[in-house]
């Protein structure tokens, strides 16, 4: 995956837009810090288990926290990127229409140009 499909799919701002924003997480942190902890209490049933039955309930609570911990992440970019949508969105209505050129090439999945 490149830069700019990072960008295109809005998980990266557009350069002319950065240090505009506010840097906040939108990734839920108690459900985050809890899959972390059953992450590695599961590493630790693993490693001490000895083989047995605990070691593959550790195993399997450390996958299972993993991609907890992943769905989190996910969802929090989602989350980021319908709040930057809805900036742009306020920030178009404001401005005029340069911000509707934006959106409506964001939203055919096209992509914009660099030059003006």
């Amino acid at each position: 995956m490149t830069f700019e499909d990072l960008e295109e799919q809005g998980v990266i701002l557009p350069e002319e837009e950065w240090g505009q924003h506010e840097l906040q997480t939108t990734v839920r942190r108690v459900p985050l810090a809890i899959a972390f902890l059953g992450a590695v209490a599961g590493w630790v049933a693993a490693l001490l288990g000895g083989g047995g039955p605990v070691t593959w309930a550790g195993v399997a609570a450390f996958l299972t926290m993993l991609l907890a911990v992943t769905w989190l992440c996910d969802r929090g970019v989602v989350r980021q990127r319908h709040r930057v949508e809805e900036v742009r969105r306020e920030l178009g209505s404001v401005g005029g229409s340069s911000g509707s050129a934006d959106g409506q090439a964001a939203e055919s999945g096209g992509r914009r140009s660099s030059t003006p």
